[in-house]
C-alpha cells in the first residue's frame, strides 16, 4: 500500500510541474511592441542658387630648350613676366600661389634619345573682380603664358543661403514624413533626431593647353559665368503618434 501511495503522489507531483511549464515559458517571450517606439525617418533637400563673385584661373608657362638649365631659366624669366602683369592688374600677390612646376625630358621618334628638355610653371590666380577674368587672361597671354588648366566659379562667401536652405530642407522632409505617416494612419510626433549633410558642383571652364592664339584677336575673351547649385540635405527622424 505503502508503493502505490509514492507512485500516487509522483503522478500528482508530475501534473503539477506539467501545468506550470507553459506558464514559465510565456514569462521568457518578447514584450509586445510599444506604440511611442513607432519613427518615420525621410531625407529632405534643397538647392541653392547663386551667381558666382570670383573665378580661380589656372595659368603657366612652358618652354623648351636643349638643356634642363636653359629650359628652367627660360621658363623663370617668363613666368616672372607674367606675375608681373597680373600684379600690374590689380591681383594681389597673395591671390597669386604656385600650383604646378615640373621639367622632364623630350624624346625623339625611337623613345631612346633625350632631345631636349620641357619646363612648365603653373599658378592659380584669384580673381576678385569677376568682370576682368577675359582681360586677364589675354593679357597673361600677351605676357608669355601658354598653358591653362582652367577656370574654377566660387563665392566669395560659401555659406551664403545655407541657413535658409537647411530650413527649407528640413520643411521638405516634414512634408514628406506628414504623407508617409498620413499613409499609415499615425501622426508626427516630436523630432527624434537630424542630421545634415551637404556638397556642391562648380562646373569649371576649360581651355587648351595652348593659348598662344588667344593674342592673335583683338576682342577680349568671352567668359560666362555659371550659376552656381549647392544642394543640402538633411535626415530627420520623428516620433509617430
Amino acid at each position: 500500500m505503502k508503493r502505490i501511495g509514492y507512485i500516487a503522489a509522483g503522478v500528482v507531483l508530475g501534473t503539477i510541474v506539467a501545468l506550470t511549464l507553459p506558464s514559465l515559458a510565456q514569462d521568457t517571450g518578447s514584450p509586445a511592441p510599444s506604440t511611442s517606439d513607432r519613427t518615420v525617418t525621410v531625407n529632405g533637400t534643397a538647392t541653392i542658387k547663386a551667381k558666382p563673385d570670383e573665378a580661380v584661373i589656372s595659368l603657366g608657362v612652358q618652354t623648351q630648350a636643349n638643356t634642363a638649365q636653359s629650359a628652367l631659366a627660360d621658363n623663370a624669366t617668363k613666368m616672372t613676366a607674367l606675375i608681373a602683369a597680373l600684379t600690374d592688374k590689380g591681383i594681389a600677390k597673395d591671390d597669386i600661389a604656385t600650383s604646378y612646376v615640373s621639367i622632364y625630358p623630350t624624346y625623339g621618334n625611337n623613345g631612346m634619345e633625350i632631345t631636349g628638355y620641357q619646363a612648365v610653371n603653373q599658378v592659380d590666380v584669384t580673381v576678385r573682380d569677376i568682370s576682368k577674368v577675359g582681360e586677364i587672361i589675354d593679357d597673361s597671354v600677351k605676357a608669355g603664358a601658354n598653358l591653362s588648366n582652367g577656370i574654377t566659379f566660387q563665392l566669395s562667401d560659401q555659406n551664403q543661403g545655407v541657413d535658409q536652405a537647411l530650413a527649407d530642407a528640413v520643411a521638405n522632409a516634414r512634408s514628406k514624413a506628414e504623407t508617409l505617416a498620413g499613409a499609415g494612419n499615425a501622426q508626427l510626433g516630436e523630432v527624434v533626431s537630424i542630421q545634415e549633410g551637404s556638397g556642391a558642383y562648380t562646373p569649371p571652364i576649360y581651355y587648351g593647353r595652348d593659348m598662344a592664339a588667344s593674342s592673335a584677336g583683338a576682342a577680349s575673351t568671352p567668359i560666362q559665368p555659371p550659376t552656381l547649385e549647392t544642394q543640402v540635405s538633411v535626415t530627420v527622424t520623428w516620433a509617430l503618434t
